[in-house]
């Protein structure tokens, strides 16, 4: 210790503090109260103050500036979000936590706030689901915050438990309705992609992504899915991962049937452009209406494919991957409603794979002759079909 006492009788310290940078610091002091004992300990935490200053003071930005400064860049951006992600973050920002939260510093989003927001939204009549989605972008733009050592809490959002509605799709009779509704369409198009929906389970996006070189094996019988598009920007399929699907008897021959050639985009406009964000609605609801059925997105082909599946006795592994799931658990949503909703299978169906032993194939055989009262001009149904 460098205490000593001057020679007026006044208790001092002082001493050369080594960092660990290795630099040194002279500190030097006179205790509030004279004695040797204080000396040292104001000297003790003169060294501690020296070696382990506090950190500075961040300056924490308003939530507006946040968001879409750092938080964008190196989250949404530096992450890839999807375009839809990209969007959807837009347009709750813009709708919702601006007016909120804009001009609030982070670290003045507590609690309180959060609750007094939530409580606005359920007012306003926002259903559950769409205020979880609110409150989850604001948690993570917080939580990020957090991360980076912006904030030192993150408030409580108190998302709502939702149970999910159980899926909904079409009937054996009622596919076969529809697909024949879209056959004799006037844009032969739309009977390729509802094929693509219904016999495949593509999503839209992926339906208006998809490309004949890069994706389409004829020889084979397989789609490969790796792409998707969302208000004409293109990107990977929701979960990221690229998978491959079999393609059923009826498909292959749709997909043959197509007077065009086979470069570029599968579903498309005249002059080769992929199709629009709203042209999809348009066509269902004009097929749906020929049909004499409620009107349904294309999503609802796609909950067909999966529920006919089960209910053929899919394996529910070979279904997540065709369907390109990340968890089994959303694949068995499917087996649930099948199982729940039991419907006797057409004996045609049953009959079209009787002598086929690969469980898989016999599945897609039988999706393939669901529906079979459509027929192509001048051939035999498409059901017939086997590649």
């Amino acid at each position: 210790m460098a205490v000593r006492r001057d020679q007026n009788g006044i208790w001092r310290y002082r001493m050369v503090v080594r960092l660990a940078n290795g630099r040194r610091n002279r500190i030097s002091g006179t205790p509030s109260r004279n004695t040797k004992l204080a000396a040292q300990e104001d000297e003790r935490a003169h060294i501690e103050r020296t070696r382990n200053p506090p950190p500075e003071k961040r300056e924490v930005p308003s939530f507006s500036r946040w968001f879409w400064g750092r938080f964008w860049d190196e989250w949404v951006i530096g992450r890839k979000n999807k375009p839809s992600e990209v969007e959807s973050k837009q347009d709750i920002f813009r709708c919702h936590l601006e007016d909120a939260f804009g001009k609030m510093r982070l670290d003045e989003i507590d609690d309180s706030q959060v609750a007094q927001f939530r409580a606005r939204l359920v007012k306003a009549e926002f259903s559950e689901k769409r205020i979880n989605n609110i409150l989850a972008v604001l948690s993570k733009s917080l939580r990020y915050a957090h991360r980076v050592r912006l904030i030192d809490h993150v408030p409580e959002m108190g998302l709502f438990k939702i149970d999910r509605q159980e899926i909904e799709s079409w009937s054996f009779e009622e596919y076969a309705r529809l697909l024949d509704s879209a056959h004799k369409d006037h844009e032969p198009e739309w009977y390729v992609a509802a094929c693509l929906a219904g016999e495949a389970g593509l999503r839209i996006g992926e339906v208006k992504a998809l490309k004949w070189q890069e994706d389409v094996d004829l020889v084979a019988g397989t789609l490969t899915v790796q792409r998707q598009r969302r208000n004409n920007l293109e990107g990977t399929p929701k979960g990221r991962t690229k998978r491959i699907v079999p393609m059923t008897p009826r498909l292959t021959a749709a997909l043959k049937s197509m007077n065009t050639v086979r470069v570029g985009y599968v579903v498309r406009n005249l002059d080769g452009t992929p199709k629009s964000q709203q042209a999809p609605r348009s066509a269902m609801d004009r097929i749906c209406k020929r049909a004499g059925l409620p009107c349904q997105g294309f999503h609802h082909l796609r909950h067909t494919f999966g529920t006919h599946a089960a209910m053929l006795g899919v394996n529910p592994w070979s279904l997540m991957t065709w369907m390109g799931h990340k968890t089994i658990t959303e694949t068995m949503r499917y087996v649930h409603v099948a199982n729940a909703h039991r419907r006797p299978v057409p004996e045609q169906v049953v009959a079209a794979a009787a002598q086929e032993v690969d469980l898989d194939r016999r599945i897609v055989l039988m999706l393939g002759f669901r529906g079979n009262s459509v027929a192509t001009e001048g051939k035999q149904p498409c059901s017939n079909v086997i590649n």
